[in-house]
């Protein structure tokens, strides 16, 4: 029976008196123990702490499993911490974890909101567009920031999205002497960026107001919120093979000839676990993507894959939905279709005649179902108004 080698800690900023008495002998019984140069700071570590590297690493925890190893962590290892990832590859019988209050708790209980209805996010070393699918409409939202830099950071991003709220506060060093609870003002913002005050950790308490919303969270985003060259599959279309791919949350899309990848986003953002490959030849379109990715934040969802299908696919993981919205061929399908697992949905849109008559014909030989799509919009002539047709859209929706 393999023995407890690694012990995961949460410490707070109240240091060892908050630990219980189980953390502090696993502390004091440790060969080795890791953490942030803060954590080692606040546990009064000296001759046996190892600093974290930049860029951050945890594989060198790995190089002491003969020993007896601390991993200090943030409060909770396992919210927004780094407890999976040390325990990904270890038997349960390797490990195990003291955790603390985290952050959120402390936070939470400071403002007087019910965490299960607060959005939590941690941007840390991200880019803050990574809360584009996080702020909802009128719900409150603790944010866990690396540094007072990028708490402005976030302030300009809600700015810039127009993104209203009722109070913003400021959350620093909770469960330390020092602990501070602001709301903030302009005034207080110039005062805080002048006096260069070390603040972390900290956090930012948005509560918003219910008319705040910057983009749709239904299938159908708006066409001109994506950057595109135009040629994208528009918002009702999309809306409808969303609703053919059928997302159930924690499932891989393959986004086959992605042009902007809108299907992609649409997906991700249809379920915060959903992982979208976007396949896509041409290096235009590839910069699309990539920045939709980013206006979306979606830079750990959507992976781009720049090719052909057949250059990438071994490299893909198993699909739950395969969509192909361009180039779709006979070999394509056939292919897909085979590497397709039960009940694994395939959608494709056709636009040219020779796409529709190609799914046609495939339906006929599979199964599934077919649907034409037309959809016209009314356009001003002078002082008139008629309908605009849009071109007609053949869909194939399969479920093997």
């Amino acid at each position: 029976m393999t023995s407890i080698w690694l012990n995961i800690i949460g410490i707070g900023e109240n240091g060892l008196n908050g630990l219980s008495k189980s953390s502090k002998e696993c502390i004091e019984n440790a060969n080795i123990i890791f953490g942030s140069e803060r954590h080692l700071q606040l546990a009064n570590i000296k001759e046996n702490g190892i600093k974290w590297p930049s860029p951050f690493s945890y594989e060198e925890v790995f190089k002491y499993k003969n020993k007896k190893v601390v991993v200090l962590a943030s409060g909770d290892p396992f919210w927004f911490g780094v407890g999976s990832k040390l325990v990904k590859d270890l038997k349960s019988e390797e490990w195990r974890c003291l955790p603390n209050q985290s952050t959120f708790s402390l936070a939470a209980s400071k403002l007087g909101w019910a965490i299960e209805k607060t959005e939590c996010s941690a941007i840390h070393a991200k880019s803050v567009e990574l809360l584009n699918p996080k702020i909802k409409n009128g719900r409150n939202a603790i944010i866990l920031c690396k540094d007072f830099l990028q708490l402005i950071q976030v302030l300009d991003w809600l700015n810039s999205k127009e993104i209203e709220s009722e109070k913003l506060i400021l959350l620093s060093k909770l469960g330390s002497p020092q602990e501070l609870v602001i709301d903030l003002s302009e005034d207080i913002i110039k005062d805080l960026k002048s006096k260069n005050t070390n603040l972390d950790p900290l956090a930012l308490g948005i509560k918003l107001k219910k008319k705040s919303t910057h983009f749709n969270h239904l299938p159908g985003q708006k066409n001109e919120i994506f950057e595109s060259d135009g040629n994208i599959t528009k918002q009702p279309i999309r809306a409808i093979t969303m609703s053919e791919l059928q997302a159930f949350g924690n499932e891989v899309l393959w986004d086959i000839g992605a042009g902007s990848g809108t299907i992609s986003v649409e997906w991700c953002l249809s379920n915060q676990d959903n992982i979208s490959y976007a396949i896509e030849k041409r290096d235009d379109r590839v910069r699309y993507i990539n920045k939709n990715i980013k206006k979306f934040g979606l830079k750990d969802r959507v992976v781009v894959m720049y090719g052909t299908f057949e250059e990438s696919y071994k490299e893909l993981p198993e699909p739950d939905a395969v969509f192909i919205g361009g180039g779709a061929t006979d070999d394509l399908i056939r292919n897909v279709i085979g590497l397709l697992s039960r009940n694994g949905r395939l959608v494709v849109n056709g636009v040219t005649l020779e796409t529709q008559q190609l799914i046609i014909d495939k339906q006929k030989k599979f199964g599934g179902k077919l649907k034409k799509i037309e959809i016209s919009n009314s356009k001003i002539i002078g002082t008139k108004s008629i309908w605009e047709p849009s071109s007609p859209i053949v869909q194939w929706s399969y479920l093997k």
